[in-house]
């Protein structure tokens, strides 16, 4: 597959240098763009208030019913995929948590979440997967 698009994140130091930046398949922008769709807050995109999804509204919330804010958080994730990554058809999103034993700064239990989504790229038809897992507030939801 061609190589058409830029590889986020930029790395402007070639431009200034007058070397290429580097670029990425159709498949790589997609699923970049949703890496900064899930990991973005809403507000945190100046230029767009709406950029971004709401896990990180309820980051450090105690979450009482867990089925129904991996319901909430998912059509969060898809509305905010639809609307910002327009390559991408027929999206569908799933959540799954996950309690995970840390001992990176201390031994404690954190959450984990699993994101995937898929959907079909626009311009080839061909079908798309992509997984971003990543941890969560450091309270337990279960």
């Amino acid at each position: 597959m061609a190589k058409d698009f830029l590889q986020i994140p930029l790395q402007t130091g070639l431009i200034t240098r007058q070397k290429q930046l580097k670029r990425c398949s159709l498949n790589d922008s997609v699923a970049n763009m949703i890496r900064l769709i899930t990991t973005t807050h809403f507000g945190e995109n100046k230029q767009d208030d709406s950029f971004g999804n709401e896990l990180w509204e309820h980051d450090f919330e105690t979450v009482v019913n867990i089925q129904i804010f991996k319901e909430k958080m998912s059509e969060s994730f898809k509305k905010a995929i639809v609307q910002h990554e327009k390559r991408l058809n027929n999206v569908k999103v799933s959540i799954g948590f996950e309690q995970v034993m840390t001992t990176v700064f201390n031994r404690r239990i954190r959450q984990r979440i699993q994101i995937t989504v898929e959907g079909t790229l626009r311009k080839t038809n061909e079908p798309f997967s992509h997984s971003e897992v990543f941890f969560i507030g450091p309270l337990s939801y279960y």
